[in-house]
């Protein structure tokens, strides 16, 4: 929640530094809405506006739209502002954020999201009268925090929906704040341009045959980027089996002729499928020279060659002069040894040469990428004053130059590369002497004969010189499940389909960055539109969102199915709104046992909200827990949680150590049960005092506890 309002004043700020701003009587005679008019419109909307005693304004204009930009604010005198902007042509507000000192900051006030969800509800109407009954509540379930510190927002996003049908990219987001129970925030993106009539359009089906006819579902593999993200932990056979769109349309089509959607030069769809196939390579080509790790010491160099056989920094240059013309003046000017940011036991020599200051002539500069232990050189790029001059080379020329040059500078795997065809929709029509003055030339890696997009080959050739200037090798040392694992084909598309059907509606089509017009399409598109959906995996058919990553591994509410009746229901529901202890999906499995590390994150993620406990290693969940001093020591994660543990982590994590530690201060509540340690007594009589504990007449300190009783003790000790 705290995001989106970022995100808001980032795009508001955004708009006012990017558009013109104008004084506001300089465009008056283009506006349907004067600036007297825009001011009562706010006022009449927002009384707030008569509590700060500055106000200026601004008018700012583009191609594609107009606006008053209203400013109150406290100015010196104190805290406070708020920002307006009002359409020049219609009087909608598109824009609305109010700040005070206490916006952001942690309450305890407590406000449902139904309450909220209410509230924006009205303000919708009342900002929009003409248009809320065309803007729909998206309705993604809110994840409600336990610990209300820190969440003081619920965000709702509304979706333009016109002849039944949504028009994308028109939307609607209201900020309710929970401390006012006000709104704090309104966005509006709305666009004027005629909706053709659906009448006509080919049925679902048609659209389906031709996604399925024109083969947009390809086999691939692929490494997750949350595998690149935590290279540097053990990990089991990374590398999946998916199956993706990889076609032009980007699996649109065209809902009036059941084509796949082709649009003239110049046109893109603005919010085209995440679910397309993007570039080669999760971070793009190269990305490792600026992702390396820290350098090492000259002493720490010197012990690495010799034990390791690593060639030296001479050595390397040497493979790099083999491939790259280096003027004789040129200069080695850095030189450096990192570990692979891919390969934590592979070190690359990553060097630098230039030009001594003084030298007359062009400028040169190169930076290269050298394997520290096999010579192979994973990159070289070189900026001199030959990228400016006019082209002659054709893309097919440029491509043998790079098939060329690639065959010799790695014979073995040039042969398990494959050229990557130019998108026919970025393609312009090229005079030949209107060259470009360089091409980039994309081969992929192919595995078992299935295509590998985070490995392979990038080559730029300069279309004057002829010549290879830059060049990047990304190749991984990888475990490939085997291709006869995955389904076939009709099941793939059966699967997809299932997930995210062919849907009918609007797409806004820009015209070189402008938005132009909208069209009537098919795009497959899940129920939940924010999922993430992009791709399935082909063995399991599990969805997964565009990094490659389970969609189930997004925090989410439940509503647990097998916990009516129980003595904890209440405290189980609230976890599961919380994003909590989901391992069994829509149940909870009360009854059963707990392990310590399924009880250590519900704890973490209870006080710091679900994203602090997402993907994060069971190893620093436990070392938090241990620095906050909940735990003494480190704790076998897989272990069941006994009851004196559970109570003495609540009890630390309440802030009431202290108290506890004087045993002898309490009577103790279960003198029957032996197996108490005196030393520990005052932990167990401030739990049961408090009532977060679930037992009878013995305590039962050895105990393993149940699911249920962890997550009655968690919850009712954050509401003391």
């Amino acid at each position: 929640m705290k995001l989106k309002k970022l995100l808001a004043i980032t795009v508001a700020l955004a708009l006012l530094v990017s558009l013109n701003p104008l004084p506001p009587m300089a465009q008056a005679r283009d506006t349907n809405i004067t600036l007297e008019e825009a001011i009562q419109t706010a006022k009449g909307l927002f009384p707030a506006a008569t509590q700060y005693s500055e106000f200026v304004s601004e008018f700012n204009t583009s191609p594609q739209s107009s606006y008053w930009q209203l400013q109150w604010s406290a100015g010196e005198a104190g805290e406070g502002s708020l920002s307006v902007q009002i359409n020049a042509q219609t009087g909608d507000v598109i824009h609305m954020y109010r700040w005070d000192q206490q916006s952001g900051q942690p309450t305890s006030v407590s406000m449902s999201a139904q309450e909220a969800q209410a509230i924006a509800d009205r303000w919708l109407k009342k900002i929009l009268p003409g248009k809320s009954a065309r803007l729909q509540l998206v309705n993604t379930p809110a994840i409600v925090p336990l610990n209300n510190s820190g969440y003081s927002n619920f965000s709702f996003q509304y979706q333009r929906v016109e002849n039944g049908l949504p028009v994308l990219g028109d939307t609607a987001y209201v900020d309710v704040d929970a401390r006012s129970r006000d709104i704090s925030s309104f966005n509006l993106s709305w666009t004027d341009l005629p909706l053709a009539d659906p009448s006509k359009v080919v049925v679902a089906s048609v659209a389906s045959q031709t996604f399925q006819n024109e083969d947009m579902l390809k086999l691939e593999y692929l490494l997750p980027q949350g595998w690149l993200l935590r290279s540097s932990l053990p990990q089991t056979d990374p590398v999946r089996l998916v199956y993706r769109i990889n076609h032009p349309s980007g699996g649109t089509i065209n809902a009036l002729t059941g084509k796949p959607l082709v649009l003239k030069e110049g046109q893109n769809e603005r919010y085209a499928s995440n679910m397309a196939m993007k570039e080669m390579s999760i971070g793009g080509m190269g990305a490792a020279d600026q992702a390396a790790a820290p350098p090492l010491t000259p002493q720490e160099i010197a012990e690495l060659e010799k034990q390791a056989n690593m060639i030296t920094k001479e050595e390397a240059a040497a493979k790099v002069k083999q491939w790259v013309n280096i003027p004789s003046q040129a200069e080695l000017t850095r030189a450096s040894l990192n570990r692979d940011w891919q390969n934590k036991d592979s070190r690359i020599w990553n060097l630098n040469w230039g030009l001594p200051q003084g030298t007359e002539g062009e400028y040169f500069d190169l930076w290269a990428r050298v394997d520290a232990t096999t010579g192979r050189i994973y990159s070289f790029n070189q900026y001199s004053g030959d990228t400016n001059q006019p082209g002659t080379l054709s893309e097919e020329q440029a491509q043998a130059v790079a098939q060329e040059f690639i065959s010799k500078i790695e014979p073995q795997l040039s042969k398990q590369v494959k050229l990557k065809a130019t998108d026919p929709g970025n393609v312009r029509p090229l005079a030949e002497k209107n060259l470009p003055s360089q091409w980039t030339v994309q081969f992929v890696r192919q595995v078992n004969g299935v295509p590998f997009p985070n490995d392979g080959i990038q080559v730029t050739v300069s279309s004057a010189t002829k010549k290879v200037t830059d060049y990047n090798l990304t190749w991984t040392e990888q475990k490939f499940p085997p291709v006869n694992k995955a389904m076939g084909s009709a099941k793939a598309y059966k699967v997809f389909s299932d997930l995210a059907p062919m849907t009918l509606c609007y797409t806004p089509i820009t015209t070189y960055g402008e938005t132009t017009e909208f069209l009537l399409v098919y795009k497959p598109q899940t129920a939940d539109k924010q999922s993430g959906f992009a791709m399935i995996d082909a063995i399991s058919g599990e969805a997964l969102n565009s990094m490659g990553d389970p969609l189930n591994e997004k925090p989410a509410p439940y509503t647990f199915n097998d916990v009516t009746g129980h003595f904890a229901e209440k405290e189980i529901q609230a976890i599961g709104q919380a994003g909590l202890m989901n391992e069994y999906g829509s149940q909870f499995k009360p009854d059963e046992t707990i392990t310590n590390i399924v009880f250590l994150r519900a704890m973490v993620g209870a006080v710091d909200g679900i994203w602090s406990i997402t993907d994060r290693e069971d190893d620093k969940v436990i070392s938090d827990c241990v620095a906050r001093g909940w735990l003494k020591e480190k704790v076998d994660p897989k272990a069941d949680l006994t009851r004196q543990r559970m109570t003495e982590v609540v009890i630390r994590s309440m802030g009431l150590e202290k108290a506890a530690r004087y045993g002898s201060l309490f009577k103790n509540p279960f003198p029957a049960d032996e197996s108490i340690d005196e030393s520990k007594l005052g932990y167990i009589a401030l739990a049961n005092g408090m009532n977060l504990l679930h037992v009878d007449k013995e305590f039962k300190a050895d105990e393993a506890v149940t699911r249920g009783e962890a997550a009655l003790a968690i919850v009712r000790g954050l509401k003391i």
